[in-house]
């Protein structure tokens, strides 16, 4: 037998001496933040630093992402992710001026976690003595944003969904991988601590468009048909339906108005909005979605508009490994105190996380360390040690544990979990979501 706590030391000591490295390319990262499938610029800081540690990568996976494996031994592939985009948040006090794009999503802690382990892999030499391997993930595209530009690029067939992770698994870049881990940024802590999730929300998307008649709006509103007054219409019958969803479902429906006309002076014809119908389960979340379509039309129908609907599938309901989850618990504990181990909460955003999760044993824990509303210009790093070293550390003595004595445990939990989906029946899954008329 191995001894862990040994292999524990030698690859935390090599944490701790990556700090310096990984914490200017986290600075570097969030002082450029870039969008989604477009992160050419943090794609090529990644593989710099990863290359510089002797490792060979798979460039280019869904336009940016990156992969690098670590470990020649047969046994299990554990696969630690981060994501490489940001978010819109143009007052955010490192916003891109242009395109408003921010780390107040916390993104570039996660690929200096991944950063971090990979220094510590490789310096400290662990991979020889563990039965198994890890495969190093920079994934797009984790933000479902820019949703007109993304369906371009599908009709483009530049890809053909609108995150990351489902193009990773489309690709065959899960097909050699038996579990994964990755550990998102918090905002509920200022130092050390994590956040464990047993569960979390997915969701899908809808884009609408009421089709009016432009008609003089004091002159002659008798003579046009109100595109705007449809929309409202269906707006409300939509907040008609709030009472019938059942707290246990955790079902959030909202959107915003994309387009509401072209001038006051004149009867608005074209009015657009597009929006999520969020749940934990993803029958409910169809369920759900049918009745808002429903809900929707009913406005174009009292005005007498044409209806156009597209309804997109976003990410999957986070369903997390219990047994990954516990282990993780543990060697958290062991690192910063199990009081700072927050365990049994629900993820109520989503995160196509939650599509790996369906397929294999998956963890989405969130750290320290970081503290202001994700996705706010209040978002700030106040411990990157916490946030970043701590997380490495965490997920690194999980694979030890996982992969240590012919991996055993890792055997353990992928011989006792079940999958949702095969590869086959998740991308069915997700092209019987697309529709448009």
């Amino acid at each position: 037998m191995v001894d862990r706590e040994s292999l524990k030391e030698r690859v935390f000591a090599a944490v701790d001496a990556a700090e310096p490295m990984v914490r200017a390319y986290a600075e570097d990262i969030a002082a450029n933040a870039e969008l989604g499938f477009f992160e050419t610029r943090t794609s090529a800081k990644l593989a710099g630093n990863l290359e510089s540690l002797g490792l060979k990568l798979k460039k280019g996976i869904a336009l940016t992402g990156l992969r690098a494996d670590i470990g020649e031994n047969k046994g299990p592939k554990v696969a630690l992710i981060g994501e490489l985009d940001g978010i819109v948040c143009r007052n955010h006090p490192q916003a891109n001026p242009l395109d408003g794009a921010s780390h107040s999503c916390g993104h570039n802690l996660q690929t200096s976690i991944v950063l971090t382990a990979a220094a510590a892999l490789v310096r400290s030499g662990v991979m020889k003595e563990l039965d198994g391997s890890v495969a190093l993930m920079a994934v797009p595209a984790e933000e479902f944003i820019e949703i007109d530009r993304r369906k371009k690029m599908r009709d483009e067939g530049t890809i053909a969904y609108l995150c990351g992770k489902p193009e990773f698994v489309r690709l065959g870049e899960f097909d050699d991988v038996d579990m994964a881990m990755m550990i998102h940024a918090g905002e509920f802590s200022a130092g050390p601590a994590f956040s464990v999730p047993d569960h979390g929300n997915g969701f899908r998307v809808f884009m609408v468009r009421y089709e009016g008649k432009q008609a003089h709006a004091a002159a002659a509103p008798d003579q046009g048909i109100n595109a705007l007054y449809a929309a409202v219409a269906g707006i409300n019958a939509v907040n008609a339906l709030r009472e019938t969803f059942r707290d246990s479902d955790h079902v959030r429906v909202h959107f915003i108005i994309t387009k509401g006309g072209d001038s006051v002076n004149s009867v608005p014809d074209d009015v657009r909005l597009e929006g999520y119908v969020r749940a934990g389960d993803a029958v409910v979340i169809d369920s759900v979605f049918a009745k808002v379509e429903r809900a929707f039309k009913s406005g174009a129908e009292a005005l007498g508009c044409k209806f156009h609907f597209t309804s997109i599938p976003g990410d999957m309901p986070l369903a997390v490994s219990d047994s990954l989850n516990r282990l993780f618990v543990e060697n958290a504990a062991a690192l910063i105190g199990r009081d700072k181990v927050l365990t049994g909460s629900y993820f109520a955003a989503s995160t196509d996380m939650g599509d790996i999760c369906h397929l294999m044993p998956g963890i989405h824990p969130s750290a320290g360390g970081s503290v202001g509303a994700l996705h706010s210009a209040q978002f700030k790093v106040t411990d990157f040690h916490a946030a970043v070293m701590d997380s490495a550390k965490a997920l690194l003595a999980t694979v030890i544990e996982l992969l240590a004595d012919d991996a055993a445990k890792a055997r353990e939990i992928i011989g006792g979990f079940k999958p949702i989906y095969t590869k086959e029946q998740y991308l069915a899954a997700m092209d019987a979501r697309f529709s448009e008329y």
